[in-house]
């Protein structure tokens, strides 16, 4: 079956809106390839799928440099020498935080014990695309695992863990996930993982009526921004680092300009 991906909105789309709607704004449409942070994601996830034979292995400190070896080289195909300088900066930030890794994966087995991070580890599938006629959104989930109480949801993030629990956007992005999942296997799924591979730990989230709530809202916008129609913008630290900062300013004084005639 064939999909028009103009009639979804992606579930990156989705958790974006919440940082802020004017960026998704102005990314809408736009098609400029992959940038330095969607390269780094890759390297970060292609490490992530091999975790399962680091913790299975004799000698999982020496596993796990293959292991970043193995996903630096892989990329370097997949992107080229473009992206060459992004993907050695990627895995020698891995390389780093090697012990981090190793310490968090032994921490989450005591805590959940190996079959159970084995199934984390060793999902039934990865890179999932999922179209949904019926929500009218789309996405690539990262991992889905069944640990015993069927398909569940795991995003990989390439962030830090906050202190306690998950970030809002992973939260949106998860739940988005699990609606997804919901619908293409017919079951509920009210509970899903974000795997944070920097000093890696396992996050347990619950989806709630709300996160549901929010990610139909942000999807009922992003069909308005997709339309034409630019939203406001939320003003913050962040702003300083968008790619889009200058054309943002710009229509906001153009706006000002028109409302004050």
């Amino acid at each position: 079956m064939q999909y028009s991906e103009n009639k979804y909105v992606s579930v990156s789309a989705i958790a974006s809106y919440y940082i802020c709607p004017r960026l998704v704004f102005f990314r809408n449409g736009r098609r400029d390839g992959p940038g330095e942070a969607e390269v780094r994601a890759c390297v970060f996830k292609s490490v992530s799928y091999l975790l399962s034979s680091v913790m299975a292995a004799v000698v999982p400190e020496v596993a796990l440099e293959e292991a970043i070896g193995s996903a630096c080289s892989d990329n370097l195909c997949i992107y080229g020498t473009a992206f060459e300088e992004v993907i050695i900066k990627a895995a020698d930030e891995l390389k780093a935080r090697k012990a981090d890794i190793l310490s968090g994966l032994l921490n989450e087995q005591q805590r959940l014990g190996e079959k159970a991070l084995m199934g984390t580890l060793s999902p039934q599938v990865v890179g999932l695309t999922i179209y949904s006629e019926k929500l009218g959104i789309s996405g690539t989930l990262d991992k889905v695992a069944d640990i015993g109480s069927g398909p569940v949801p795991i995003i990989i993030s390439t962030s830090l863990p906050p202190r306690n629990g998950i970030y809002a956007s992973d939260r949106i992005r998860l739940a988005a996930y699990a609606m997804l999942l919901s619908e293409k296997y017919g079951i509920i799924c009210s509970d899903g993982y974000v795997e944070y591979m920097p000093g890696w730990c396992l996050r347990a989230v619950e989806v709630r009526y709300e996160d549901r709530r929010k990610v139909l809202h942000a999807r009922n916008r992003m069909r308005e921004i997709m339309e034409g129609r630019m939203p406001d913008a939320y003003r913050g630290k962040w702003c300083e680092r968008c790619h889009f900062s200058g054309t943002c300013n710009v229509r906001i004084s153009l706006l000002d300009r028109l409302f004050k005639k």
